[in-house]
């Protein structure tokens, strides 16, 4: 389940709807699909019942893709047209990798305190210190935010240790999957403020040259950010108008004896 708004289409054609790079598009779209899936993404829904208690049936499908041409149908009923690599891969799961997550399905006792008393996920204190962070989508704000996230760890096992069985990458996948929830988080409490830095820390975490080494854009790259609608606003308004047509008309300069002709 999506909350898709209209600006949501605006960033993505401005961000995706020219050409298709991964740096370029990937984050931007990123961010809006986890802001479209905030609500959901932090609700705690009851736990699935154990394998062995379920009567024999097939394997239900994975519904990641039936999601994704939902989303393609809705973007193409804006006329947003998303380039994509070729015929078998699509740009939302296959080439920008973007998957949705619920809390219910992952293990991050660091960032998320997730039990039967609330309907949502409870925050921690290192999530909540995401507010503050988080805040500024400059170069220096990414990198705090990115150090702010650090903090938040997954793959745990349910007495909240560290799970040794998982491998180091396994580990690496539990622990960036916590800190997209936290960004996620944010995103719920309040899109407008944080989307960009959101999009910007995407970015580095997601779609970096050096995966390993998560580092933001510098500021002179002016990458494009998720940016809410009442932004646009501001930039649209702030921006120098052109004047009407009938400004840059010119009138004839004439000569004094064809004045006194005409106006006697």
């Amino acid at each position: 389940r999506l909350d898709l708004s209209a600006e949501l289409f605006g960033g993505v054609n401005d961000a995706c709807g020219h050409n298709l790079d991964r740096s370029r598009c990937c984050p931007v779209l990123a961010a809006w699909l986890f802001a479209a899936h905030a609500r959901y993404a932090l609700e705690v829904t009851a736990p699935a019942p154990a394998e062995s208690e379920l009567p024999e049936q097939p394997m239900r499908p994975d519904d990641s893709q039936k999601c994704v041409n939902s989303l393609q149908d809705s973007l193409l009923s804006k006329r947003v047209r998303i380039p994509q690599p070729n015929a078998s891969c699509d740009a939302i799961l296959c080439f920008c990798g973007i998957r949705l997550h619920q809390i219910s399905s992952l293990s991050c006792p660091a960032a998320f305190n997730v039990s039967g008393h609330h309907r949502n996920a409870t925050p921690t204190a290192a999530v909540k210190n995401l507010e503050k962070n988080c805040r500024n989508s400059t170069y220096a704000g990414c990198t705090k935010c990115l150090g702010a996230l650090q903090k938040l760890k997954g793959g745990y096992n349910k007495n909240g240790t560290q799970d040794k069985s998982t491998t180091d990458r396994a580990s690496k996948m539990f622990n960036r999957d916590c800190q997209l929830m936290g960004l996620t988080w944010l995103l719920a409490r309040n899109k407008t403020a944080y989307i960009p830095t959101v999009s910007a820390v995407l970015r580095a975490i997601m779609y970096s040259a050096h995966p390993h080494e998560s580092k933001c854009s510098p500021d002179q790259e002016n990458m494009p950010l998720a940016v809410d609608s009442l932004q646009f606003e501001k930039a649209q308004s702030s921006s120098p108008k052109s004047p009407p047509s009938w400004a840059s008309f010119t009138f004839p300069v004439l000569p004094p004896i064809i004045l006194g002709l005409l106006f006697g």
